[in-house]
């Protein structure tokens, strides 16, 4: 029968870590009929046939499994076939395989993960023209983009690389003269445009790319040097350390609840094994969140909760990967992890939850070096963040008036007329936004902003949204989470949606009241009247040409300040990790800006 498997030129490439042998094959078959449900005599099993220079091993047989759209009451079971092909050659395994997975021990024994350069150089050739790309954010703020799929017949005519550093490409389909290939190189899937074929033809074609994995130093495609570039982990400097290590809750959400081939979260409750509910699964990812600060003492990367106190892990860093060990949070005690696809309870490779999130990287770890991120169980370097931070600085404007605040909006009094001296919304009225020919206060309420400027006499016409805030001169992320979040939340309303403007008109037309008093503060601060700022208002909005710009108003940064911080850590001084979650923080806000259109900056102490 195995003369009539026929499957596409798709397949998971590994590095071998240990020689397979016939019987750990034997073995590996038999758990794989192990892990189902009422498997059936096989329908062909073949071990370790030599073909060329390379040897093939396959099994396929059918089991029994539930009907994924009806309830596991209704005792309804279909049958269903499934195989694994194995074909050892040379340094590589390849695995194609449906309806059946390898199971996590065998992985662990034998099979290790290519480097992403190495597929890179394989596939993403000099030659190679990219149709489709998909990118993930380096950075582990909650608040950033997270991930973002590009599409066109030639993506580097199409795509502006003005943000590109900042992204790792984690799969790619690209057309070369010999084929359309595509690679994930976080799974080490690779696949080929092409009819479906045979045994011997499969171990043909894995064998062609396992030679193309073996080349040294291949030139890469220009197109994709412009994203985060891979390195190797024994390239990390001895004196870097680990700062911060998020949990990749989304990655996690879309196992749990959005490819067919997910997973569920499990517990032991009265009766036995349970499921968690939807409403607890959230309530769980939620928990997990908050970036956990890194402790370095004696070559020991200790993970602290994110009060900064208590140890809940241990990053052990690896010459080819990362380990988040025992990670213990009251959140995922007793929490586990098993295939959907099992009926509940019945899954043998059941893992814990904190395993799982170790086994499958489930974790971003920024370090001391600004441009350094481990992301999807590989180190990745953005060139753009290297040598001085300039791309943060760019965006650090500085403003006098700044130094002298004492708080965000002052005190407020009746018939007051104007916001009180040396609060920041004084600072953004008299200075900051001074050369706005409108200034609308928006703050309170459904604000999409603390000020909201238009200006009407430049070329290009400008729509300008200000968020203010006040603090003592600190260098931590915590005074900046908020007016991230506030400025990231409103970016979409930076065209001034026509439907919502009539009740912010007639808003912005009150006099402005807090704390329960009412002021004589006028909300239009500049422009005319009601109607001559609508009319403004219109213009700017149907512009061809209007720039649109977001400014964190903060009296808590300094520039200076930064600016001594990045240039130390340039001459390879440390940096502390409350600065490393606020660079990432920072530029997390300035992505999200590029994403949209939008200019964002930052107006801070000199």
């Amino acid at each position: 029968m195995i003369e009539h498997l026929e499957i596409g030129r798709s397949g998971y490439f590994y590095q071998r870590k240990r020689r397979l042998s016939n019987d750990a094959i034997d073995r590996l078959f038999r758990a794989l009929r192990a892990q189902v449900r009422q498997p059936s005599q096989n329908l062909f099993r073949v071990d370790r046939v030599a073909l060329g220079e390379a040897r093939y091993s396959v099994i396929c047989f059918s089991y029994e499994r539930d009907v994924s759209f009806l309830a596991a009451d209704a005792e309804a079971v279909e049958r269903v076939f499934g195989y694994v092909l194995i074909i050892e050659r040379g340094p590589h395994v390849a695995v194609f395989k449906s309806g059946l997975d390898i199971p996590s021990a065998f992985k662990t024994v034998f099979l290790g993960k290519i480097a992403n350069d190495r597929i890179e150089s394989a596939i993403a050739r000099h030659d190679a023209v990219f149709e489709k790309l998909r990118l993930r954010n380096m950075s582990i703020s909650p608040l950033a983009l997270r991930s973002k799929t590009l599409e066109a017949r030639d993506l580097e005519n199409a795509v502006a690389t003005s943000s590109a550093s900042r992204f790792i490409p984690q799969g790619y389909s690209v057309r070369r003269a010999d084929g359309v290939y595509s690679a994930t190189p976080t799974t080490g899937r690779i696949s080929v445009r092409a009819d479906r074929a045979g045994v011997e033809a499969a171990v043909v074609w894995a064998t062609e790319i396992s030679e193309l994995l073996e080349v040294e130093g291949g030139a890469v495609a220009g197109f994709i040097r412009n994203f985060a570039r891979p390195i190797e982990l024994t390239a990390l400097p001895a004196q870097v350390c680990p700062t911060f290590v998020g949990i990749d809750t989304m990655g996690l959400a879309d196992a749990l609840f959005t490819v067919d081939d997910g997973i569920r979260l499990i517990r032991e409750g009265e009766n036995g094994v349970e499921a968690l509910s939807q409403a607890d699964s959230e309530a769980l990812l939620a928990a997990l969140e908050p970036s956990f600060p890194i402790v370095t003492r004696r070559h020991v990367h200790e993970v602290r909760s994110d009060d900064g106190i208590t140890p809940i892990a241990t990053l052990r860093i690896g010459t080819t990967r990362i380990a988040l060990r025992a990670l213990d949070l009251p959140v995922i005690a007793g929490i586990s992890v098993e295939r959907r696809a099992l009926p509940l309870g019945e899954d043998a490779n059941t893992v814990s939850l904190a395993r799982y999130i170790d086994r499958e990287n489930l974790f971003t770890v920024l370090f001391s070096d600004l441009a350094l991120a481990y992301i999807d169980g590989a180190l990745f370097r953005d060139e753009a963040l290297a040598g001085g931070g300039a791309a943060l600085l760019a965006h650090l404007q500085v403003d006098q008036s700044l130094e002298q605040t004492t708080s965000e909006k002052g005190t407020f009094a009746p018939g007051q007329i104007a916001f009180t001296q040396d609060s920041v919304f004084r600072s953004v009225v008299d200075t900051i936004a001074n050369s706005e020919d409108v200034l609308l206060c928006d703050d309170l309420g459904d604000e999409w902003a603390d000020f909201i400027g238009i200006s009407t006499g430049t070329s290009p016409t400008m729509i300008s949204f200000y968020h203010a805030k006040h603090g003592n001169p600190s260098l931590s992320a915590s005074a900046f989470h908020d007016s991230v979040g506030q400025a990231i939340k409103n970016l979409g309303r930076m065209s001034l949606p026509t439907d919502m403007l009539p009740a912010k008109l007639a808003g912005w037309n009150d006099r402005y009241r807090n704390s329960g008093i009412q002021t004589e503060i006028a909300r239009m601060i500049r422009g005319g009247t009601p109607q001559e700022i609508a009319g403004k208002l219109d213009a700017v909005r149907f512009a061809p040409d209007v720039l649109q710009r977001v400014f964190i108003v903060t009296s808590s940064l300094s520039r200076a300040q930064v600016q001594d911080v990045l240039a130390a850590a340039a001459q390879g001084t440390t940096p502390s990790p409350h600065f490393v979650q606020l660079y990432w923080l920072l530029m997390s806000y300035f992505s999200a800006c590029v994403e949209m259109g939008v200019r964002g900056y930052v107006v801070c102490r000199p």
